[in-house]
């Protein structure tokens, strides 16, 4: 999915910058438009990183994201694979280029209301928390948040289920945050649910994880965790497996959105 990623990413670079996959610099970089045209559908080839480079310098792309370009590229046919935190925000988001090409998102939190059902009085308010951010930055991640947050609320055949713990509506709902999650639920491509206190620890249910399957069946699942630092991505079958699993278990304990009351 990486070399997806990549390749799909290459390609918007191109286009913006207006040149045809033909161009000069362009073969001479890779070899042949054939080759050109693998990478950008995500097929293998023998191109090594700096040829990624070589291709982010001629679209104008900015430096902190051609370097996460070509640090994900070194990573080869990994199935386990990390991205930095500072990465994500200064360069190439691997994470919301996956979810916006996904045709189905299963999310778990335990702690906070996921970003796509915030409302902006929430977001404020959560950002407000951050000692580093002044009344500008704020006001730009709103933006930002709100802007991200459209495709998933249009029924554009992605569905999208959340799971959320009781102990996530308790900390960060107030009445206008409960009605925004029932209307998330009350949407055809979105499922809103939450596992009570009295149904007791969900097994195996340890950290909050985003699941994401695609359209193309030969595209893997991937599991997303978010570290303290970092991002974790998670391919092997095995593991989505165990994710998908205690998603499963857990979603046999949970109840309607609507059931809970402040």
């Amino acid at each position: 999915m990486r070399r997806k990623l990549i390749g799909r990413k290459l390609k918007i670079a191109r286009k913006s910058a207006g040149l045809p996959m033909r161009h000069p610099d362009i073969v001479d970089a890779v070899g042949s438009t054939r080759t050109m045209q693998r990478l950008e559908d995500g097929e293998g080839t023998q191109l090594t990183y700096p040829v990624i480079g070589t291709l982010c310098d001629l679209y104008g792309m900015p430096a902190e994201e051609k370097f996460e370009l070509q640090r994900l590229w070194r990573l080869g046919p990994a199935t386990t694979w990390t991205q930095p935190r500072e990465r994500s925000v200064f360069g190439f988001d691997a994470f919301r280029e996956l979810e916006l090409h996904a045709s189905a998102v299963y999310r778990y939190e335990s702690t906070y209301i996921p970003g796509h059902l915030q409302t902006e009085h929430h977001m404020r308010r959560l950002f407000a928390k951050n000692p580093d951010f002044n009344t500008e930055d704020i006001d730009r991640w709103v933006q930002d948040r709100m802007t991200w947050q459209r495709p998933f609320w249009e029924d554009d055949g992605r569905r999208s289920y959340f799971l959320l713990s009781e102990a996530a509506l308790r900390i960060g709902c107030d009445a206008e945050q409960l009605e925004r999650l029932t209307e998330a639920d009350s949407q055809d491509h979105m499922t809103v649910k939450y596992l009570p206190f009295s149904s007791g620890s969900p097994s195996n249910l340890h950290v909050p994880f985003v699941l994401l399957s695609f359209p193309d069946e030969d595209d893997p699942d991937i599991v997303f965790v978010e570290a303290q630092d970092a991002y974790l991505y998670f391919e092997e079958s095995s593991s989505v497996q165990s994710y998908r699993t205690s998603l499963d278990r857990a979603d046999s304990q949970a109840k309607a959105i609507e059931e809970f009351r402040l």
